[in-house]
Parts: structure tokens; C-alpha cells; sequence
């Protein structure tokens, strides 16, 4: 064949795919497409690189296979086109960016796309990474409290003078309630143990007896494993105690018993 060499419509396939094409080239091309599967081929990995490339936000990278089949068509055509004007060609086709050049270019937003995949994706297991940081360090915070107030409940159990005294009751199992009195302070911790759970709306209550009459003190709701722990619990000065006792209340407190006892104890030296 003599004359000079058309620019085959394979060379179109990439400008085509990212809308490049003035219109009457458009026409050509897909009149074109209907006769090549090869160029529906590259028009559909050049179409889906332009949608790799709408997406850049996202964590997805693209395709490692249609990477690999790019960068090759790359060194083909680079191969095959040369870096020189084809002699013989017409103007407006050398001015035309080649098939080599369309792809190289779709190669670059490629990679480039791959580089930001990888790095949004670093970036969020970055930000994953310091959440996790920060529950831990509230979580840590929370154990420190946890330990500080047993320490110093502790502190407080151990203080000279200070006298515990059980307050208990009849049943099986017996629930329970040791009371640490510290007669210099006129303080008290209260901690219970096995208590059974009461309805919403009602509490335990402490009273102390002196001189014969119930005193009332705090109120307290015991936690889902039985537990209760209350501390600085103002013991009444003067008169004589005698006992402590327990029993169920509104969950504002009495200023009397209202309910039969459920624990008592008591508080005379021995």
C-alpha cells in the first residue's frame, strides 16, 4: 500500500472515552467501535481508569491487572510510534496527541490515583489508629480514678481508731453490711454485700439508733451484683448509739421507718 499512512480510529480509543472528540470524529469512531472489539475493549478500561479517577476520594484503588495492561500498552506504543513525526502524515494528525501519548497520559492519572488510594487509605488507619489511642487513654483515665478511690476508702478503713461493726440479717443467703465507724471524725463507710434488689423508686436506709431513737442517715441502691459502698456517712454526735439498722424506703429517705427492719447491728464495744 502506497501513500501516506491513516491514523487508524484505534488512535482515538482514549480521547473518545474521556469525552475528548470534536463530533464528527465522534461519529467515525463509533461507526468504528461496531467493527472492533478490541477498541471496546480499550475504550471501556479507558472509561474505567475516568471513573477510578471521579472517585479519587474514596479508598479504592484501582484494578492491579488493568494497571499492569496500561503500563504495558505504554511501552508498545512507545515502541511502535516512536518519538518523531510519522513521514507522510498530515498535519493535523501529527498535531493530534498519539495513541501512545493518550495512553501515557491515562497511565500517569493512574498511578496517581493509586498513590492517593494509598494515601487516604494510610491517613484513615491513621485516624483509626489515634481513636483507639484515645479510648484507651480514657479507659486508662477511668482505672487510675477507680484505683484513687479505693485507696482512699482504704486509707479511711485504716485510720487509727476507726471500729467496724456487721450489720446483718436472717435469710439465705444473708445479705450483709459492714459499718467502719471512726468515733474521732464522726464518720462512717458503709459497704454492703449480697443485697437484694428492691423496685424502682424505693432505696435502702440507714438509721442509727441513739438514746432508743431511729436517727435517719443516707439512702443507697445497691449495684446489680448485690454491692453497695458509701463513704463519709455522717455519724450524729451525742446521746448514745447503740445500733444501726436497715430498712426499705422511698427513695428520698423517711424521717422515720416505714417498713419493718431488714438489717440491724450493734454499735457498743464489745
Amino acid at each position: 500500500m502506497t501513500g501516506p499512512e491513516r491514523e487508524s480510529p484505534r488512535d482515538l480509543a482514549a480521547a473518545y472515552a474521556l469525552g475528548a472528540l470534536p463530533p464528527d470524529e465522534v461519529r467515525r469512531f463509533e461507526a468504528f467501535l461496531t467493527t472492533s472489539p478490541e477498541a471496546r475493549r480499550e475504550v471501556a478500561e479507558y472509561r474505567e481508569v475516568a471513573a477510578l479517577l471521579a472517585l479519587g476520594g474514596t479508598e479504592a484503588a484501582p484494578d492491579g491487572a488493568l494497571r499492569e495492561r496500561v503500563l504495558a500498552r505504554v511501552g508498545q506504543e512507545q515502541q511502535r510510534d516512536g518519538t518523531g513525526a510519522e513521514p507522510g502524515r498530515s498535519a493535523v494528525a501529527q498535531a493530534r496527541p498519539s495513541r501512545a501519548a493518550w495512553i501515557a497520559l491515562v497511565a500517569s492519572l493512574l498511578l496517581a490515583v493509586g498513590l492517593c488510594a494509598s494515601l487516604i487509605s494510610a491517613r484513615g488507619r491513621l485516624g483509626a489508629m489515634a481513636s483507639e489511642l484515645r479510648a484507651r487513654e480514657a479507659l486508662l483515665a477511668g482505672t487510675r480514678q477507680q484505683l484513687s478511690a479505693r485507696q482512699a476508702m482504704l486509707d479511711a478503713l485504716l485510720e487509727p481508731g476507726v471500729e467496724m461493726f456487721q450489720l446483718t440479717a436472717h435469710g439465705d443467703p444473708e445479705p450483709g453490711i459492714q459499718l467502719f465507724w471512726n468515733r474521732g471524725r464522726h464518720l462512717a463507710v458503709v459497704h454492703g454485700f449480697r443485697l437484694k434488689p428492691i423496685p424502682g423508686g424505693k432505696a435502702y436506709q440507714l438509721w442509727f439508733i441513739r438514746d432508743g431513737v431511729p436517727v435517719p442517715s443516707v439512702t443507697f441502691r445497691p449495684a446489680s451484683d448485690g454491692t453497695a459502698s458509701i463513704e463519709r456517712v455522717p455519724v450524729p454526735e451525742g446521746g448514745v448509739l447503740t445500733a444501726a439498722a436497715v430498712t426499705v424506703e422511698p427513695e428520698a429517705g423517711s424521717s422515720r421507718p416505714t417498713t419493718p427492719i431488714v438489717l440491724t447491728g450493734t454499735l457498743e464495744r464489745s
